[in-house]
């Protein structure tokens, strides 16, 4: 196999594995989001400790969003700028 086009191969396996880790950390954090959404409801309905569950949900979401935008915006920048394929 030539050069050219084992670094292709690499290439587009490191792509593959890049759109993978993105994908599946929204997939997480929504899901993430989507449960707390839950266990907030459920706490409300029965009437259990609701101030530490809007806690806990307050310091939580946002981080896991902001650590899936960061992961996002590092992976657009690097094919953004990238000088070759």
């Amino acid at each position: 196999m030539s050069e050219v086009k084992k670094n292709k191969r690499v290439n587009d396996l490191i792509f593959t594995a890049q759109i993978m880790s993105v994908s599946f950390i929204w997939v997480f954090v929504t899901s993430l989001t989507v449960w707390i959404v839950r266990l907030l409801l459920l706490s409300i309905e029965s009437k259990d400790a609701v101030g530490f569950s809007v806690a806990i949900s307050l310091v939580a979401v946002p981080v896991f969003w902001i650590l899936a935008g960061a992961l996002t915006y590092v992976f657009v920048g690097l094919r953004r700028h990238r000088k070759t394929d």
